[in-house]
């Protein structure tokens, strides 16, 4: 979904209307000091409709990432950090965990047998 005041029929970004421009504003202001439900929270604060903040959240008006990849990114970044681990997590390695899939799965593949059950 994108913001169809601030792009173009070509998915190109036309201007940064006044609603995504707070968002961004907002992001850029907080960011790393609040975890996403207190940004969401932020964000709905300022009386914009949801279905806007769903569209800025998707874009990626300067190229350097959706907004919601950015967020996630952080908040990786943030948490390695604080376990001691350097981290470099970037909103395009998000884009491509959540593209290909990179969830934890909770079925067993083909081929792959279980282990023995343990008789008690």
């Amino acid at each position: 979904m994108r913001c169809r005041c601030c792009h173009d029929r070509a998915g190109g970004l036309k201007r940064l209307c006044d609603d995504c421009g707070r968002l961004f504003a907002l992001y850029e202001q907080h960011r790393g000091d609040l975890g996403l439900s207190q940004l969401l929270d932020l964000f709905i604060a300022t009386g914009i409709t949801r279905a806007k903040i769903e569209a800025a959240l998707a874009s990626d008006p300067d190229g350097r990432g959706a907004l919601r990849d950015r967020i996630a990114a952080d908040m990786a970044n943030r948490v390695l950090a604080d376990m001691g681990v350097t981290s470099q997590q970037t909103a395009a390695g998000v884009k491509r965990l959540r593209v290909g899939g990179g969830a934890a799965s909770t079925t067993r593949p083909a081929g792959d047998a279980a282990p023995p059950t343990k008789q008690r």
